[in-house]
């Protein structure tokens, strides 16, 4: 995730914290599990991650 269109990533996850969230995950796509790596850079998916948690 670029912080130029997402934001510090890492802020946004403190703030879901604070508001109850629980085991709170970036999960990268590109490293095989989704798509290869070579794969993402093709696709324009590099940095591609999927933020995951639970309340």
């Amino acid at each position: 995730m670029k912080k130029s269109n997402y934001g510090n990533i890492q802020k946004f996850i403190e703030k879901l914290k604070a508001e109850g969230y629980e085991d709170i995950k970036l999960i990268d796509t590109t490293d095989g599990m989704f798509v290869g790596h070579r794969e993402a850079v093709f696709l324009g998916l590099y940095g591609s991650t999927l933020l995951i948690g639970r309340k």
